[in-house]
């Protein structure tokens, strides 16, 4: 399988970094997990050499932010120790041992209500990408 050697940013539509890979490359393998499979996807049209700015819409990016990912859970839910406030990541086990990351998106008393989406859903985003070399 063919490994990238990138610079890269990602951008809310609005010019908010969300993250980057440019003062150090990134060095990554198509389906490795280190990109979302969106940004993937710009990598691989993007002309080795140049410097290129893809526009993603939210449906192209990382997906619609879906009403039924929000969950309003108990406090009690949550680890004693955990210092629950707003917009923090907190990672939940299911029986079954898969983890979910949600973000707390309000706090009333003893109703904490959890956004499952990903954090970038429903929001329109820029990367940009200069593909240094593929091996």
């Amino acid at each position: 399988m063919a490994k990238y050697k990138i610079y890269y940013k990602l951008c809310h539509a609005n010019g908010a970094l969300v993250d980057e890979a440019w003062s150090e490359p990134l060095l990554f393998e198509i389906g490795d997990g280190q990109l979302d499979p969106c940004l993937e996807r710009c990598v691989l049209e993007a002309k080795p050499g140049e410097l290129q700015t893809f526009l993603l819409s939210a449906s192209e990016a990382f997906g619609d932010s879906f009403d039924e990912a929000f969950q309003v859970m108990q406090r009690d839910d949550f680890p004693d120790d955990l210092k629950i406030e707003l917009d923090a990541a907190v990672e939940f086990k299911t029986p079954t041992g898969d983890s979910y990351v949600g973000c707390i998106d309000s706090i009333e008393v003893d109703d904490i209500r959890v956004n499952f989406n990903h954090p970038l859903a429903g929001t329109d985003v820029s990367f940009q990408v200069k593909v240094l070399e593929i091996s």
